[in-house]
């Protein structure tokens, strides 16, 4: 069975390396779209290939221009869908550049692969990831709860907050795939069906923990970028109006007296990583 990752990326050049690490830990193929990141991530991404050649891995890497500020929508998706089929793939995994894919056996989750072959078996023809997400919090700005340490990866020294959402990043290879016009899409879609028409799900689910943000400095600067290239309304889940200048940063899931809502959902990731379903 061959398994190709494919991502794009633009500007993340600060966990790009941990991000693929992860995810060469199930296939031999990546391929790599980035959107002419201007902080690094593409010299960084081609000294990555250097090193994982010398395993008899491969990862594609594929530079280019996003002068329209598209990145998210239909035209540079359906490019890397072009860019993957020349590798033959049975399956693909999506992940994003700020990614990683958690695996701990002693904790009772699967691998991404492990709940491929699951879903073969069950003549499923998609998998759906648990998506738990990082973000920063007006608490953790209060409090100085952020870990600047670099040498320490990003998945210990950032905390989870939020269950997130469930994805469908993971699926069997169809040629006909496409990606609607104007209509930003995790997943394709097949002709004269929607997504949720054509994916049959597998039985279990792999945990893909989402950093979106990562550090304040960070996360004002994408922000910046974004919006002097042009950026619209929203960037990635949550709101221009919540970072303000540079100095505090809200998020999408916070109420609107900028409080941190706890509840169910943390406490659902909480319960997963004690091993308990």
């Amino acid at each position: 069975m061959n398994i190709i990752a494919h991502m794009m990326c633009r500007n993340e050049v600060d966990v790009i390396s941990e991000t693929i690490s992860e995810i060469m830990r199930w296939v031999d193929t990546l391929i790599v779209l980035d959107g002419d990141s201007p902080d690094g991530t593409c010299a960084l991404l081609h000294v990555l290939a250097c090193r994982y050649e010398k395993n008899g891995q491969l990862v594609e890497v594929h530079s280019e221009p996003d002068l329209e500020d598209r990145f998210t929508d239909y035209v540079p998706r359906t490019r890397l869908l072009e860019l993957t089929r020349p590798h033959n793939p049975d399956w693909v995994i999506s992940v994003d550049a700020d990614e990683i894919y958690h695996y701990d056996p002693n904790r009772n989750a699967w691998s991404p692969v492990d709940a491929i072959v699951a879903a073969v078996r069950a003549d499923a023809n998609v998998v759906r990831s648990w998506v738990p997400q990082f973000w920063l919090t007006f608490d953790d700005l209060r409090h100085d709860l952020l870990q600047e340490d670099e040498t320490v990866s990003v998945q210990k020294r950032r905390r989870w907050y939020s269950w997130g959402h469930m994805g469908t990043f993971i699926w069997r290879w169809n040629d006909d795939h496409f990606y609607p016009v104007d209509v930003p899409k995790r997943t394709p879609e097949l002709p004269g069906k929607t997504w949720k028409e054509w994916q049959r799900a597998g039985p279990v689910m792999p945990m893909c923990k989402h950093y979106c943000f990562r550090s304040l400095p960070q996360a004002v600067a994408r922000a910046q970028e974004r919006r002097a290239r042009g950026g619209g309304k929203y960037f990635g889940k949550y709101f221009q109006r919540y970072i303000v200048e540079e100095n505090v940063a809200g998020l999408h899931y916070l109420g609107e007296d900028e409080e941190w809502q706890t509840g169910a959902n943390h406490e659902a990731v909480c319960r997963y990583l004690a091993g308990q379903r």
